[in-house]
């Protein structure tokens, strides 16, 4: 498994990070909208949320292991 930039995983990693788990009503409809890249849903998190966004990174991916 890989880390895909700009999927429905990447933006819901994102949003319920940056918007807190709390607020998963409103992080998995946005996850949804097919944002254009990454940068335009960053730039959205920033504007509402006023904050650097948060979340993982291909860089501290772990998919972990089955046994």
């Amino acid at each position: 498994m890989a880390w895909l930039e700009n999927s429905f995983f990447d933006h819901l990693d994102k949003f319920a990070n940056s918007l807190g788990f709390e607020n998963y009503e409103i992080a998995i409809p946005l996850a949804m909208v097919p944002w254009a890249s990454p940068e335009e849903r960053d730039s959205f998190i920033i504007t509402i949320t006023g904050e650097e966004v948060k979340g993982g990174e291909p860089s501290t991916f772990n998919f972990g292991k089955a046994d």
